[in-house]
């Protein structure tokens, strides 16, 4: 016969995971009907919670921390929001958005107390959080656990959920070469995994091809509208002008767009035009956009699984676990073979 769990206790008891846990610590907060009628059931059925559960320091509070290095109002993270959510309430868990901005202006004790006065069991670390290493450094020295959502440093810290980065970009260079490209420029921004990554993947493809990349890497420090104009002016108007420009988001290219519109450039006849993210308005913009779909609210959904073990909602053991999320590649009207190809 299974062993019963927490969940079951909850199930049963037409409560919380919370509340069953308050009644097993001895906790405020649960009314003398409901306290009774989970320890009626906790008595029945000989519940215990198991060892790795009791091993753990501290009461468990049903309480996960999303930590990010500040609010955004972005989709990428909406997405990664919206799955660490709603993984968090399957699993019976209170999921609490914070920030690492106070340890950028107040040093590394306010942070610590913000994160102990907040009692998390454990932190799901969004990026580019999940790729500073002072921060893991912290944690480590907490003993809180956490899970890394796609990290591209030190692996083996902590289990993390990603997607290919690199994979999906040969694939986006892949499909503009079957096309005919071969002038294809790269746009894409600084002090992010991601975009190294992304680029790593242009880069690799032309070292497979026996070639180096026809342009200079070119990446934003800042991603705002305007420098994503400015930026898509100044591919537009090379002398050696790319057939191809491969742009490491949505947002990027549709600057890109901008700049070829400007200077009477008409996609995909003068100029082909992939994105990266799928992003809402990656279909609705003329020509609609060749793009990556990433699986971003699947990946933030899958952290959360890789953090919270078993149906017991244990967490899981610090040890490198991987979750590996799958892209597609969407092909839109903002490409087609360069004009000397036609």
């Amino acid at each position: 016969m299974r062993k019963l769990t927490i969940v079951d206790v909850a199930r049963e008891a037409g409560v919380s995971i919370k509340t069953v846990s308050r009644v097993l610590n001895h906790q405020a907060g649960v009314g003398p009907q409901t306290r009774a009628r989970v320890a009626d059931i906790i008595k029945a059925h000989d519940f215990k919670p198991n060892a790795a559960a009791r091993a753990l320091p501290g009461a468990r509070n049903y309480n996960l921390g999303f930590l990010t290095r500040s609010i955004y109002s972005h989709y990428y993270f909406n997405g990664l929001h919206a799955g660490v959510m709603r993984a968090c309430r399957r699993h019976g868990y209170h999921m609490v958005l914070e920030t690492i901005e106070d340890f950028v202006s107040d040093g590394k004790d306010a942070f610590v107390r913000r994160l102990r006065a907040s009692h998390f069991d454990a932190l799901i670390l969004a990026p580019p959080v999940s790729d500073m290493p002072e921060i893991m450094a912290i944690l480590d020295d907490m003993e809180m656990g956490y899970v890394r959502i796609s990290p591209t440093v030190e692996l083996e810290r902590a289990p993390f959920a990603f997607m290919n980065d690199q994979d999906a970009s040969y694939d986006i260079m892949d499909h503009l070469w079957g096309l005919g490209h071969r002038q294809i420029a790269y746009l894409g921004f600084r002090d992010t995994g991601a975009s190294a990554e992304r680029y790593a993947g242009y880069a690799r493809f032309f070292r497979d091809k026996g070639l180096a990349p026809p342009y200079p890497r070119t990446e934003l420090p800042q991603t705002t509208s305007a420098t994503a104009f400015r930026a898509g002016e100044e591919l537009v108007t090379r002398k050696d002008r790319p057939t191809a420009i491969f742009a490491a988001t949505d947002f990027l290219a549709m600057g890109v767009m901008a700049a070829a519109a400007k200077h009477r450039l008409i996609i995909p006849s003068d100029l082909s035009l992939v994105g990266f993210d799928d992003s809402p308005g990656s279909e609705s913009v003329w020509p609609p956009l060749t793009t990556i779909r990433q699986p971003i609210e699947e990946i933030g959904e899958a952290a959360v699984d890789l953090l919270v073990a078993g149906l017991g909602g244990d967490l899981a053991d610090r040890t490198k676990t991987a979750r590996r999320l799958d892209y597609s590649l969407v092909v839109r009207e903002s490409t087609a073979p360069p004009p000397l190809a036609k």
